[in-house]
């Protein structure tokens, strides 16, 4: 009798144990993230809005640089023509005013533009996850093995919500 109620006990336990780890382990694995990646290089490269940006930007350092050039140009016409250090050191504040405004007129697009391009790239991601019903998004390169590439899918969004802002504009 009494080895029975051992068994009982053991058996009673075992299968406590076992009825509370196996719900455990199931939601476990049910509940398992799906993981996405992108290769957010690839989607710059491939967005033309981005590349538009790109070559934006380019031109208005090339007019930053050139109004450099002029400027040190001026100065130096002026050192040449032998102009008083007063008219000099005026010359040279109302220069750098006009350097300064244009920089910070290129730092102020460049940042409005990185934004707008972030803000798109973010949006077309957080939908193709949620289509995918894809809980994490992480970027390729931190990635070893694994994960669902939505990439091209990114591309392919952002492609045609540019496609649609130009039809409707």
């Amino acid at each position: 009798m009494q080895y029975s109620r051992k068994f009982f006990s053991l058996l009673a336990g075992s299968l406590f144990v076992v009825s509370t780890a196996a719900p455990v382990n199931a939601q476990v694995i049910a509940k398992a993230p799906v993981v996405g990646v992108v290769d957010r290089d690839k989607i710059i490269t491939s967005y033309n809005k981005a590349q538009s940006a790109a070559e934006e930007l380019k031109r208005s350092e090339d007019k930053v640089q050139r109004l450099i050039e002029e400027s040190n140009k001026q100065y130096e016409e002026a050192k040449t023509a032998k102009k008083p250090p007063a008219e000099l050191e005026g010359l040279q504040k109302r220069l750098q005013v006009q350097i300064d405004d244009e920089v910070k007129k290129v730092q102020g697009r460049a940042q409005s533009l990185e934004t707008q391009l972030e803000n798109d790239i973010d949006s077309a991601i957080k939908a193709e996850a949620a289509t995918r019903k894809v809980d994490v998004v992480i970027l390729k390169q931190a990635v070893l093995l694994g994960g669902t590439d939505l990439t091209d899918a990114v591309v392919k969004r952002l492609v045609a919500q540019a496609a649609s802002k130009s039809a409707t504009k």
